[in-house]
């Protein structure tokens, strides 16, 4: 049985992958040290502030646009069905064409798999991501 990854080991896997100690990474992040180590085990939900996940990220050092700052904030709201990460929501609340595209997902019942055909075909035909 594989166990599915969480946000706190998650967090915890980048806090010892970058050589952080818990209290130096606290305080690079503005968190108490116990608060991290709550989320961290589970004991305290993750957080769902945009500005708080962007400050633990840069903490970590993760790049801008990354697969690692993606993957925190979609493990943030994982515990959480229906909710979109943070950076997620806010593109979708600026961008009016996003609940047509959605619907549309939705109407047409895609599968995972072709959820994924169409991430593809976005990133070789319409070019990626720029920062």
């Amino acid at each position: 049985m594989v166990k599915r990854q969480t946000f706190g080991g998650y967090l915890r896997a980048c806090r010892l992958k970058a050589g952080m100690g818990l209290r130096t990474f606290a305080e690079a992040s503005g968190m108490k040290p116990s608060n991290v180590s709550a989320i961290e085990y589970g004991r305290q939900a993750p957080p769902q502030s945009e500005a708080v996940l962007r400050r633990l990220a840069d903490a970590l050092g993760l790049p801008a646009a990354s697969e690692e700052r993606r993957r925190l904030a979609d493990l943030a709201v994982k515990h959480k069905p229906g909710t979109l990460p943070p950076d997620v929501a806010a593109f979708a609340g600026r961008t009016a064409g996003i609940p047509v595209l959605l619907r549309t997902i939705e109407n047409k019942r895609l599968t995972k798999a072709d959820l994924k055909r169409l991430a593809e075909y976005v990133d070789t035909h319409l070019g990626k991501v720029s920062q």
